[in-house]
């Protein structure tokens, strides 16, 4: 009779720490998929993005000249050159020699009329 009694304590406890240990599972991946989630909304754009958009939104990579310069390049010479220069207007030259792929902002200027 104590054996059979001490049989389903046994059973009962493994019963219990296997659910026990699926509950903890599934909450681990709930909180495991909201951490994914919040960070995906969080997102931090790294400086090359910032760059692509400013050029998006300024509209110079449709600017005379433009075609083939880095970005990066394209808003360094910009914001050096423009002066007073309306955003629509003005356009590029690369220096003669110079692909424009392989060109540094000191090989290019913004010309404004």
């Amino acid at each position: 009779m104590i054996i059979g009694v001490a049989v389903v304590v046994i059973i009962l406890l493994v019963v219990a720490t296997v659910a026990l240990s699926r509950m903890g599972s599934s909450r681990k991946k709930e909180a495991i998929a909201d951490l994914e989630r919040e960070r995906e909304s969080l997102h931090i754009p790294d400086i090359i993005e910032l760059v692509n958009e400013e050029v998006r939104e300024t509209g110079i990579a449709d600017l005379p000249g433009a075609a083939g310069i880095d970005p990066v390049v394209l808003l360094k010479v910009w914001k050096r050159d423009r002066g007073s220069c309306a955003e629509a207007s003005g356009h590029f030259l690369v220096t003669e020699g110079v692909e424009p792929a392989e060109a540094t902002e000191d090989d290019v200027t913004f010309v404004c009329p």
